[in-house]
Formats: structure tokens, C-alpha cells, sequence
């Protein structure tokens, strides 16, 4: 087995040379007689004016390559500038591409010019950029096939490919983690594959426009005509491996342009090959051999902030107890200089939990929409109150009623009254059957804690996410806790978040066969410890909003997110206390962006797995600009 295997290792790396050798061979035969005089001559035809153009146009393609490479660092989420990041990735593609084996070329030269890049890390950004580079790669061809005139690919096969393709794209939507014998592999987001697709659009336009302008008078081509061909020539020369594409580019262009005079097309593609291929390879070597003479330095270690517990953070005394919530689902605080946001990470968005916990929010917007784009998700504010939300449209950004919290005053609450009909049944529901309320004032009853948690999640299914508690030990020990006994057996619970000066309802949990009203005398037993505590507000936490709406778009998200929210039985429980509602609001830079960040929190509340990642922080060593490079500290 060993051997197979040594030599099957041989065989792939030797295989892309014996290829292009072969192509070579071909080549050769089919042009046995050609004029190489004649092929000079249309070398040496090349105007300047082509040869400039042809130049600018490679100087577009290869910006657009290394954007590449920034996509694939934000998606490992490492913090590197952009303009070191794409030099690096220009230089290994600039010598990958021609010398062939370009993962291991590429890998090599990211490493030899990242000092603080292992091996291993390099090898993972090499292997994304290749592998989205050629998903892109063939819908741009699918896409060439149904808007350019080409009859060299088979009518049904763009559809198949974009068919594919957008089939990924739902899986990366719905699964953005997948999870592999005991491994977490993250998939691209849609903002970040959306970016590479229009990269390699840009990429391959003007590299197909380098070629273009280097044709000479005999060639009677248009350029939409000429794209589809290019591209298809293109993939091949990529797929074979061979260096520079050698041999399967040639044939290809040769085979599906056989009416053009060998000698002009072959002129051309070797101008193009001059200015495509060896001209970076040359400015890339020069690059690369500047890093490699010098003494690679010892790898640095990534030094990280350290993660701050909330509770030891030096949070404003307003500040909202509901933020207590992202102990358990993978929040971080998001700091810089204009003030401090609680944050986190969905599949698709970099979500900010309500208000900003100190500073402006028209300040913070910038912030937050760089720390998103630095993790190639969309930026998204939710559940702020609806003063951030008229600010939030004013600055253009698109704005939604997503719920309603539900606002109790505990010294001001009381029983009395017709409003209260319902809620004093339930009380003297509960009562009768004798269940008993007290508040966890010593060592929490956790064992049973758990015994009710798990009956209730075998009767309603797994807890949702994001902004909803989970049960779980460390989480609920930061919190008021109030459990309901019937004859010593613990039937029901509910926890709070907690500040000084405000509790939110967090987990509500009782047996199934707990007596009607169990929930309702533990939460107004709550309401009046809070008044005895004198903490001037007491929120039930947020209901889904109406499904209604002045746009067709904004009633069907609200639609989705009422039916995905708890729905009408939620709202209902709550109305019992008679609170006070306050909307609450979610908002996006564009109509498009809060339409997916929609769809995405409510598959982030739905999701019945485990809580979200935990966002990475930056390096400890890396400078606060004054406009805002952001800083991610994570709540234990």
C-alpha cells in the first residue's frame, strides 16, 4: 500500500508535465509545414498601441487575481491588509500559473513571503483560491454560453452548470458549516462567492481582451465571439496543469477556431503569452527572489486579545441585560474608538444585537461594516429600538419592523383590573394545584433543572438560537432564576437576564404535565421580586411583529419571521401581563442585504445545532486606527 501510494504521489505531480508534453507533440504534427517566418512576422507585427493595450488590460486581469486571495484570509479570518495581502497573492499566481503544479508553487510562495503564515495555513488559501477560482471560472463560461454567440458548447450544459452551481450556493446558505469526522469545515459565504464570481468575470474579460488586441488585421473575429473561445481554452489550459498552459491553450483555440490562419492566431498567442504569462512571471520572480534571499524570520505567534468575560467587562451601567445572551451563542463585543457594539456571527451577516452599548450608531455603522467585510458577511443591526432605526434609514440604510418587546414597569404592575382577567385564572390555576415559586437564592438545582429542560425539548424540539437561551449550566448560573415546585418535584423554571437596573425573560421551561398556569405565576412571581428589588424596568423579551407591511418584500419577510418567531402563542402568553409593546427593528445597508440577513436570522433562530463559531480576534499587536479598525473581545 505504501508503494501505490508513493508512486501515485509521483504520478500526480509528473502527469501535468507528460500532458503538456503530449499537447506539445500534437501541436507540433498538426503544424508540421508552418511557416515560421511567417509566424515571426505577426509577432513582430504587434503595433505599440497593441502592445500597450494589451498590457493594461493584464494589469486589470492581475487585480482582479489578487482579490483572491483577500477573500480567502477573510474567510480563514485573518487579519492582513489588503494591499500586502493581494501583492503576495499576484506573485504566486503570477508564478504558479507559468511554471505549472500551481498549488504547490502558489502555497510555497505565500509561505516563503508570509513570515507569520504556517505552512498548513498556506496551503488552505491556496486551495480555496484554486478551487472557487475554477467553480467561477466555469459558470463565467456557462454564463459566456447563454449571452455570447458560440456554437463550441453544448446547448444544455450552462444549464447544468448553473443549476449546480446554484445548488451550492443554497447548501453554502443553509449549511454554512459543515462538520466531518469531528472537523468543522466553514463553506464561503454568498457575499464572498458573489465577489469571486464578479472577480473572475473582471479577471477573465480582460484577459481574454489581452488577447483580443493582440490580433492581427487577418484575424476576422469579433470579441464576443472570441470570449467563449478564450474561456474554454482558458479552462483547459488550467485543468491540464501544465506550465503556462502550454499545448492544451493552443490546440484548443486552434480546434474551435479553424477557419483563422494558423499563422496570424499562433502570432498572437504567443505576443499574448509574452505579455500575459512571462511578463508577470518576470515581475513575480524579481518579488519573490527578494524574500527569498533574505532569512525567512522565525514564525511569529498570532498573539490574540484576550477574551473578556461579560460580566468583567467595563460595560455602561444602562447597559442592556439582554446582551447577557451572547455568553452561549459565539458573541463578541465589537470595540474601537467611537464605542462598543455586542455582536454575532451568522452564516451570512455580522449581526449587532441591539443598541450600541457606548458610542453614536451612525459612528459605529462604519465599524461594523468594515468588521463584516473583513469576514466577507453582510453587516446587519437587530432588534434596535426604533429612535437607531429612523437614524439608520436616514443614513440609507434599509430598514424593517421585525418584533415587538414586551415592557413591564414591576412597581407600577398589578393584578387588578379587567385587563388582567386572564392572568389572575391562570394564577389561581396554578395555586390550587399547589405549585410554589421561589427564587434560587443558593446552589441551583441543575440535575433537575436539566430533567425539565430535556422533558420540555423532547415535547417542542431543540431550543432555538441566536438571540433565544439554551439550557446550560454555565449560562443559566449567570442569571435570576426562579423555580416552580408541585409537592417538592420541580415542574417548571424561567431565567432572567440581569442588570441593576433591568431584567429580561430569557428560558421558560416547565414540564408537560406541569399545571396549566405554572408559567404564568413564575414569571409574575418574578415581576414582583423585581419590584421589591426596585429595578425599573422588567422586559419580557420580544415577540414576533404582525405580518403586515407597506411592501410586498417586507410582508413576506415579516411573514417568516413571525411564523419562525414563536408566532401568535407567544404574543398571546405575553399580552397576559399587560406590558407596554416597543418595536423593535432590524436594518441593512440595501434592500438586498436585509433581504438575505432576513432569511439568514431566521435560519440562525431555527437552527437546531449548536451554537455559532465564536468570531476571531485580531492580533494583539495590530495598531486602533482612530477610524475604526475594529477589535472582537469574546464573552465567555
Amino acid at each position: 500500500m505504501t508503494r501505490f501510494s508513493a508512486v501515485g504521489k509521483v504520478l500526480r505531480h509528473i502527469w501535468p508535465f507528460a500532458l503538456g508534453a503530449a499537447c506539445c507533440l500534437i501541436l507540433a504534427r498538426q503544424l508540421n509545414g508552418l511557416d515560421l517566418s511567417a509566424l515571426w512576422s505577426a509577432v513582430m507585427g504587434v503595433s505599440p498601441l497593441q502592445w500597450a493595450l494589451a498590457i493594461g488590460a493584464t494589469i486589470v486581469s492581475f487585480l482582479a487575481v489578487a482579490r483572491y486571495d483577500v477573500i480567502a484570509q477573510r474567510h480563514f479570518q485573518m487579519q492582513r491588509a489588503s494591499t500586502e495581502t493581494m501583492a503576495i497573492g499576484a506573485t504566486a499566481i503570477g508564478l504558479g500559473q507559468t511554471l505549472g503544479a500551481g498549488a504547490v508553487v502558489g502555497a510555497f510562495v505565500r509561505w516563503r513571503m508570509t513570515p507569520d503564515l504556517s505552512l498548513k495555513d498556506s496551503a488552505r488559501i491556496t486551495a480555496f483560491v484554486t478551487v472557487t477560482f475554477m467553480a467561477a471560472l466555469a459558470v463565467t463560461i456557462a454564463l459566456a454560453a447563454l449571452t455570447l454567440p458560440t456554437p463550441h458548447i453544448p446547448a444544455l450544459m450552462p444549464y447544468c452548470i448553473l443549476t449546480v452551481a446554484l445548488g451550492l450556493a443554497v447548501v453554502a446558505f443553509v449549511f454554512p458549516v459543515l462538520a466531518r469526522q469531528g472537523r468543522m469545515f466553514s463553506l464561503p459565504t454568498v457575499s464572498a462567492m458573489f465577489s469571486l464570481l464578479c472577480f473572475c468575470l473582471l479577471d477573465t474579460v480582460f484577459a481574454g481582451l489581452a488577447l483580443y488586441v493582440l490580433l492581427p488585421h487577418e484575424i476576422t473575429i469579433g470579441f464576443a465571439t472570441l470570449m467563449p473561445v478564450f474561456l474554454i481554452a482558458l479552462g483547459a489550459a488550467i485543468f491540464s496543469g501544465t506550465p503556462g498552459g502550454v499545448g492544451p491553450f493552443e490546440l484548443t483555440l486552434l480546434a474551435l477556431l479553424p477557419h483563422q490562419p494558423e499563422p496570424a492566431l499562433l502570432g498572437a498567442v504567443l505576443a499574448f503569452r509574452a505579455i500575459y504569462y512571462a511578463l508577470p512571471a518576470m515581475i513575480a520572480g524579481l518579488v519573490f527572489m527578494r524574500h527569498l534571499l533574505r532569512p525567512r524570520p522565525a514564525r511569529a505567534p498570532r498573539h490574540m486579545r484576550a477574551f473578556q468575560p461579560l460580566e468583567d467587562a467595563p460595560l455602561s451601567p444602562i447597559s442592556r441585560a439582554e446582551l447577557g445572551v451572547i455568553r452561549q451563542n459565539g458573541g463578541a463585543l465589537l470595540s474601537c474608538d467611537a464605542g462598543r457594539y455586542g455582536t454575532v456571527r451568522t452564516g451570512q451577516t455580522l449581526v449587532a444585537l441591539f443598541d450600541p452599548i457606548e458610542g453614536d450608531a451612525n459612528t459605529l455603522a462604519r465599524p461594523l461594516r468594515q468588521a463584516a467585510r473583513a469576514q466577507n458577511r453582510i453587516a446587519c443591526k437587530y432588534k434596535i429600538s426604533a429612535r437607531q432605526a429612523v437614524r439608520a434609514r436616514a443614513a440609507g440604510w434599509a430598514v424593517m419592523h421585525v418584533s415587538d418587546e414586551a415592557i413591564l414597569r414591576p412597581a407600577d404592575h398589578s393584578t387588578d383590573g379587567s385587563t388582567y382577567r386572564q392572568l389572575r385564572r391562570k394564577l389561581r390555576q396554578a395555586e390550587k394545584a399547589g405549585v410554589t415559586v421561589s427564587a434560587s437564592r443558593t446552589r441551583l438545582p441543575l440535575a433537575d433543572m436539566a430533567r425539565v429542560s430535556a422533558a420540555w425539548e423532547a415535547r417542542n424540539g431543540v431550543p432555538r438560537g441566536l438571540t433565544m437561551g439554551r439550557f446550560d449550566d454555565l449560562y443559566v448560573g449567570h442569571q435570576k432564576v426562579f423555580l416552580a415546585y408541585q409537592d417538592a418535584r420541580l415542574v417548571g423554571f424561567v431565567s432572567f437576564h440581569a442588570t441593576a437596573h433591568e431584567w429580561c425573560l430569557d428560558l421558560m421551561r416547565v414540564l408537560p404535565d406541569a399545571p396549566d398556569g405554572t408559567m404564568h405565576l413564575l414569571v409574575q412571581t418574578a415581576i414582583e421580586a423585581a419590584a421589591e428589588l426596585s429595578v425599573d424596568s422588567l422586559s419580557l423579551a420580544a415577540a414576533p411583529a404582525l405580518a403586515t407591511g407597506r411592501t410586498r418584500l417586507e410582508r413576506f419577510l415579516r411573514t417568516k419571521h413571525f411564523k419562525h418567531g414563536g408566532g401568535a402563542g407567544l404574543r398571546q402568553f405575553k399580552a397576559c401581563f399587560a406590558p407596554r409593546w416597543q418595536p423593535l427593528f432590524m436594518a441593512a445597508p440595501g434592500p438586498m442585504q436585509l433581504c438575505v440577513a432576513t432569511l439568514d436570522m431566521i435560519r440562525a433562530v431555527n437552527l437546531r445545532s449548536a451554537p455559532a463559531t465564536p468570531i476571531a480576534c485580531m492580533p494583539a499587536n495590530q495598531p486602533l486606527a482612530p477610524t475604526p479598525q475594529p477589535v472582537m473581545q469574546r464573552a465567555s
